[in-house]
């Protein structure tokens, strides 16, 4: 149309169709140079073009632009031209098909609902039995997709309505689908995520010798959705795993032949380099030896895993003497290079260059003819000097990385801050020597440096699994990079209700402080601190931030809890999120710290019960002194809602004392834990322990206690 409007000729419909017309556009625009761009605009807006451009005007138009104009000028326009005709026409593309896509998505929870009379008539025993049925089925060879899908989806509906008290909607049972075809759900916050991933997972995992996976971002959150969500998989009589950073090998090769695994991406990636790396097929942890994933995997916070923290490879090096001499001579040198004078910082890229002076002044100082000469150890002063630089105008303490101190409070090492979460990478160290010349640049002794060994990517990772699903609450803009780098189509879900969230105008500040001022304003005006106020979560983006800002609420008389994932702060994590949502509280998180846990409102009486019997379980001894140290310490008692009475006292004190007789010694910390999981779990089995037991009623009796509060 374009070209028709401005050539006063008619091309054929099909060029047009064909995008060939489209093409002489895109060249036209360059011709025309800076004179179209007033016209491109109007012409956007209205469908049609009344005035045409004469070739008088043409001729003048190129006659008076010169080239290097129509190259610059004309080729910006004509790109961005033609980037906003494909980004609009994706848009329409992927949202017509997704209206088509959900509305057949839309008959099979229909179908699904039709169900739920018939299930709900089962017993425990008959629903139960319907797993057998169902993986007898599939080995016959029935369908997956087929009519065993939809009876699959309406017994995990009804097994979470008997075992959790929640019933998935609708829009649930949606989501649910969505994963199973193999897509990205986009589900609101708030909408349940956790609980649609129950329905894909339990259908796959019956697939013979297949298991599904649910990736989590850290630990606490597939530890949290193991316990939770497990009981809905175990009832039905599916064995669930969870792999944790600190469990070893036998521990992981265990839980990895779990019908439905929890993991977090980088547990599950770091295995994977692993059991590449391993000598034999008795080395390895995951099902089937190294290779690819024969399962279903469902990612949790998609956009965080697969494209946020997708950007940095995981990588296994092994350590190599470092020579600390030329790591101290560099960050002395670097100290005393001038930005902009002796190298420029490349912010966007991490990177810093030396300049021509940078080059012959470094060499001049070291008495050198050149940075790139090798020297007798074998190694040229280039990137010594090069990473002194990068460690210096790059990475602040705090903020990339803090300084880890033995229990003599000595510094003895760096430790790597994740950017995303706050959190401080154990064992992680950067590659190429930059880890040893941050050490330098800190005056810590220069440890070993790394050597790469294996390194993969989050790309390459996942798109081995044989099915592929992921859900988030932000993943229309990222739709594009989802379906071509994970062939992963992005569907919006609709939201049970009409969102009741009111979201106000973000507020600008020239400086932090300012910012802060208000912040802190804004806290105190709802009665944050107050035993009577609204419960106030602040979010950061990074570990300094927020606690500068705990400090400067401190100062304004308010008390808050820290939510920054370092090393100080994440055992307490489960800690300071059950109680988030109590009246007056106000929590300071960084912007991943937690992501994902629901804050209740008035606090979770399920979560602080576990943890006052877990100390209570403690103080009586059932775990030794040493194994206590493991765990995450005790909150004092003002902590709880309220105090125990003298019975349920003794009903803790009495589980103690039968699980010590029933271990004849000390258990471990991870049993302590597993034992906790089994007593907090709604699922009851007529041949428990007696340990268990009444493990199981004490701690009813301390949650129903505190949710009278």
């Amino acid at each position: 149309n374009f070209v028709n409007k401005y050539t006063g000729k008619t091309y054929p419909a099909m060029f047009r169709r064909s995008g060939f017309a489209f093409a002489a556009a895109v060249l036209c625009t360059s011709v025309f140079s800076e004179n179209v761009q007033a016209f491109v605009p109007s012409m956007k807006k209205s469908n049609s073009v009344s005035t045409r451009l004469p070739f008088s005007a043409m001729n003048k138009i190129t006659s008076q632009t010169t080239s290097s104009q129509i190259t610059s000028q004309g080729s910006q326009l004509s790109m961005a031209f033609f980037d906003d005709f494909l980004e609009k026409t994706d848009e329409k593309t992927r949202e017509k098909e997704n209206v088509s896509y959900l509305e057949g998505v839309q008959k099979r929870v229909e179908r699904i609902n039709a169900l739920e009379a018939t299930i709900e008539e089962l017993g425990d025993d008959e629903l139960q039995a319907k797993t057998q049925e169902f993986r007898e089925r599939l080995a016959k060879g029935e369908d997956i997709n087929g009519p065993i899908l939809e009876e699959a989806f309406a017994v995990v509906r009804e097994a979470a309505w008997r075992v959790l008290e929640m019933r998935h909607y609708d829009v649930q049972i949606m989501g649910g689908l969505i994963l199973h075809d193999g897509r990205l759900a986009e589900m609101a916050t708030g909408e349940g995520k956790t609980l649609v991933s129950t329905l894909p997972c339990y259908l796959n995992s019956l697939l013979d010798g297949k298991s599904s996976y649910v990736i989590t971002v850290n630990d606490y959150l597939a530890r949290r959705d193991m316990e939770k969500m497990g009981q809905v998989h175990r009832f039905l009589g599916l064995k669930v795993g969870l792999i944790q950073s600190d469990m070893d090998e036998d521990q992981r090769k265990k839980e990895y032949a779990s019908d439905v695994v929890y993991v977090t991406n980088s547990e599950l990636g770091f295995d994977y380099l692993r059991d590449h790396l391993a000598l034999s097929p008795a080395q390895t942890v995951l099902p089937g030896g190294a290779g690819e994933f024969d399962g279903f995997c469902v990612v949790d916070e998609a956009d965080s895993v697969l494209i946020d923290e997708a950007r940095t490879p995981l990588i296994i090096s092994k350590q190599v003497d470092a020579p600390a001499n030329k790591y101290a001579t560099a960050n002395t040198l670097a100290g005393a290079l001038q930005k902009d004078v002796h190298y420029t910082v490349d912010e966007k890229n991490k990177n810093c260059i030396l300049t021509e002076q940078g080059y012959q002044d470094s060499e001049n100082a070291l008495g050198i003819p050149s940075l790139f000469a090798i020297q007798a150890d074998g190694a040229a002063w280039a990137p010594y000097v090069t990473n002194a630089v990068k460690a210096k105008e790059l990475f602040t303490k705090d903020i990339e990385y803090t300084i880890l101190s033995d229990e003599d409070g000595n510094k003895n090492g760096v430790g790597i801050i994740d950017a995303f979460t706050g959190r401080v990478l154990d064992g992680r160290r950067w590659s190429d020597g930059l880890h040893q010349s941050i050490e330098a640049k800190e005056g810590i002794a220069v440890s070993q440096q790394s050597q790469v060994i294996a390194k993969v990517t989050y790309q390459t990772l996942f798109r081995q699994f044989t099915r592929l699903s992921g859900m988030t609450g932000t993943a229309i803009a990222d739709a594009g990079e989802f379906e071509i780098t994970y062939d992963l189509k992005v569907t919006p879900v609709p939201t049970a209700l009409p969102i009741a969230r009111r979201d106000y105008p973000d507020v600008a500040f020239k400086t932090r402080k300012a910012a802060n001022d208000a912040l802190i304003k804004e806290v105190t005006n709802v009665g944050g601190g107050q035993p009577d106020g609204r419960p106030c979560l602040i979010g950061t983006t990074s570990v300094q931030q927020s606690e500068m800002l705990v400090e400067a609420l401190a100062e304004k008389g308010i008390k808050a809890e820290l939510l920054n994932a370092s090393p100080k702060n994440a055992p307490r994590e489960s800690e300071i999120v059950a109680q988030a949502g109590r009246a007056g509280v106000v929590t300071v998180a960084t912007n991943m710290a937690g992501r994902g846990t629901d804050i209740l409102l008035g606090g979770c009486p399920t979560t602080m019960a576990r943890i006052k019997t877990r100390s209570i379980l403690v103080e009586q001894g059932v775990v030794s002194s040493e194994e206590a140290l493991t765990l995450p310490p005790s909150p004092a008692e003002e902590y709880f809602p309220c105090p125990l009475n003298d019975d349920i006292m003794f009903m803790l004190k009495d589980a103690a004392s039968t699980i010590r007789a029933h271990y004849g010694n000390h258990i471990s910390a991870i049993d302590l834990d597993e034992l906790l999981t089994v007593a907090t779990d709604t699922t009851e089995a007529e041949d428990d322990d007696v340990h268990v037991v009444k493990l199981r009623n004490a701690a009813e009796a301390v949650k129903e206690t505190y949710k009278e509060i």
